[in-house]
């Protein structure tokens, strides 16, 4: 876990870990020079940074402690398959459109004086996590003018935490996997080139001029990190794997285990801490060899968790009928596969 490299970039501490802070809802997090130099590699090059690993080791994690350690706003959306990139950019709200040309408040275009009572194109427009990264001014009026958008009550919250809009930005793109295919291209030009067209008749103010595309200011205005999560579900196109920066996260050893799960619960026992992580590098083996997803720290710490809640301790005699047996079945053991064929 010992570090060796000094990142440039990441405000990392000396002990290189981010340590729990209950008031502000801050939870640890160990940096290790993998992490550490992928992370100030994406930073200094500007690209996303493109993170896998098996499910639980802490992917989407890493967005909460690079955000918490850099004192950057943190925007998050997780991909389904019905996500669109204009779901991410900018999307116009036709139903309300629809509803509001009907009882004639309409506007006959987007530059009309606020006094007017039909309402602007750009009032239809729901700004996405593209655009509250990229410039989050505008955004808030959803492309109006601050004016405009006071007049018609179209003035929005900013997503992320409660830090100034002028802090940097860590933007999470959680599950790319779960996208249609032709996805992760369309997103090729907002990664790349830090822009966005609006849809096809829009406009939106910036500065007193109406633009047609949402830009980022240059990267010394504006502090970007991308972090964009996979589970190796799907083969992602070469042209999107060109422009990332690659980090995978592999599976912690036992003593890793061990001082994340101490990490988490300082006060907590920790020969049973160390025994529940014994147990989970045992399970992790036999999965391989079963080819079922094996438990992750996510399980660890839910397993650790709950014994201490509960008052549960580790049965090393290991019997079916123990409530260790039962809770070890419902947390370390998910898989029906994997706990049928368990020996």
């Amino acid at each position: 876990m010992h570090n060796q490299y000094t990142p440039k970039n990441l405000k990392l501490p000396k002990d290189n870990i981010l340590e729990k802070n209950d008031k502000k809802g801050i939870l640890p997090y160990v940096f290790t020079d993998a992490i550490t130099v992928a992370i100030d590699v994406s930073l200094a090059t500007n690209r996303p940074l493109l993170v896998s690993g098996n499910p639980g080791c802490g992917k989407s994690r890493l967005a909460d402690a690079v955000a918490a350690l850099q004192d950057w706003n943190l925007l998050s959306c997780i991909i389904t398959s019905r996500t669109r990139i204009d779901t991410l950019t900018a999307e116009v709200d036709q139903l309300r459109r629809l509803n509001d040309a009907h009882i004639g408040r309409l506007g006959n275009n987007d530059d009309q004086q606020t006094s007017r009572p039909g309402r602007p194109d750009a009032y239809y427009l729901n700004p996405g996590i593209f655009w509250w990264a990229f410039d989050a001014n505008s955004a808030r009026c959803r492309g109006l003018t601050e004016e405009q958008a006071n007049d018609h009550q179209a003035l929005l919250s900013y997503p992320g935490t409660e830090r100034s809009q002028k802090a940097g930005v860590v933007l999470l793109i959680d599950e790319i996997d779960k996208a249609e295919p032709d996805l992760p291209n369309d997103l090729l030009d907002p990664l790349d080139r830090r822009r966005f067209p609006l849809p096809p008749g829009f406009r939106a103010c910036r500065d007193g001029k109406k633009r047609t595309v949402i830009k980022a200011p240059p990267e010394k205005d504006l502090a970007l990190l991308t972090i964009i999560t996979t589970n190796g579900e799907r083969e992602l196109p070469q042209a999107f794997l060109r422009r990332c920066v690659l980090l995978e996260i592999t599976d912690p050893t036992k003593e890793e285990l061990v001082k994340i799960a101490t990490l988490h619960s300082p006060d907590d026992n920790r020969v049973r801490i160390e025994k529940i992580a014994e147990r989970l590098v045992k399970f992790r083996e036999i999965a391989k060899k079963q080819r079922v997803r094996a438990p992750g720290v996510a399980e660890l710490l839910d397993a650790v968790h709950a014994c201490r809640e509960l008052g549960i301790e580790v049965d090393d005699s290991d019997s079916e009928k123990s409530v260790w047996s039962h809770l070890q079945r419902a947390v370390l053991a998910k898989d029906p596969a994997f706990r049928a064929r368990r020996s």
